[in-house]
């Protein structure tokens, strides 16, 4: 016997036996573990990401995550160009805002010509140019108008007519907006401008409106006058034929 002990391994007697009791088990309802147990269950919880099928194209995107972040770099020719946006805004009292569609150089050219001889200057700038030139100031709200790189025209008001002229043979060239003597203006609101007539024209309407004014009080004002003149003159008659009948019976 103690050879076979030897040979075979033994195995080790435990001191505790795992006994199950007679009761059933709820497995729908199971019996809550003690706390221990119950903090190590949720310790030890796993946790599932969504699937990448499920997740939206944007989200998967690591480029930002990656360092390629574009950063904004201080440009001194920016700089240069923002403070002469500025000074076309400040000594300009006609600013019209365009929307360039698609057109060619040859096309474009004529009527950059036509603003010039009209003392009229179209510019091109960028949204950022503008941004940094109106920054601050009582231009800051036409940022709204940018989307990317936009066509401006600056001159005096009383261009306005010749320059829709000019603008009608380019239907590329769309009016949006505009700023006459600080006033933001519609497009509509700028063309009755245009039909509106030049000063020296509204300066002689205004006088004769006050002339014919001045004219008709003098009028009222004699009316009186000459109704009194009229009778007395209409009476001495009266009484001139009344002496002839007269002398005429004696």
């Amino acid at each position: 016997m103690t050879t076979i002990h030897k040979v075979l391994l033994q195995t080790p007697l435990t001191f505790t036996i795992a006994k199950r009791f007679r009761g059933k088990i709820n497995i729908q309802r199971p019996r809550k573990p003690h706390f221990e147990k119950q903090l190590l269950i949720d310790i030890t919880k796993p946790i599932y990401i969504p699937r990448n099928n499920s997740l939206p194209e944007y989200t998967l995107c690591d480029f930002e995550k990656s360092g390629f972040v574009k950063k904004d770099i201080d440009n001194p020719f920016e700089r240069i160009l923002a403070r002469e946006c500025l000074e076309w805004f400040n000594t300009s009292k006609m600013i019209v805002f365009l929307h360039m569609n698609s057109i060619s150089m040859e096309d474009k050219t004529p009527i950059f010509a036509a603003l010039k001889k009209n003392d009229m200057h179209l510019r091109t700038y960028g949204k950022k140019i503008v941004s940094m030139a109106t920054k601050g100031t009582r231009y800051e709200n036409v940022n709204q108008l940018f989307t990317s790189h936009q066509n401006i025209i600056f001159g005096q008001p009383n261009k306005v007519d010749k320059m829709f002229k000019i603008l009608k043979k380019t239907p590329q060239m769309v009016v949006m907006a505009g700023i006459i003597e600080d006033r933001m203006m519609s497009k509509n609101e700028l063309f009755e401008f245009s039909k509106l007539p030049n000063l020296d024209v509204a300066r002689s309407q205004l006088c004769a409106v006050l002339q014919s004014a001045g004219s008709c009080i003098v009028n009222q004002l004699n009316q009186n006058q000459q109704m009194l003149v009229s009778h007395l003159e209409k009476h001495i008659e009266l009484q001139k034929d009344q002496d002839k009948d007269k002398n005429i019976d004696s």
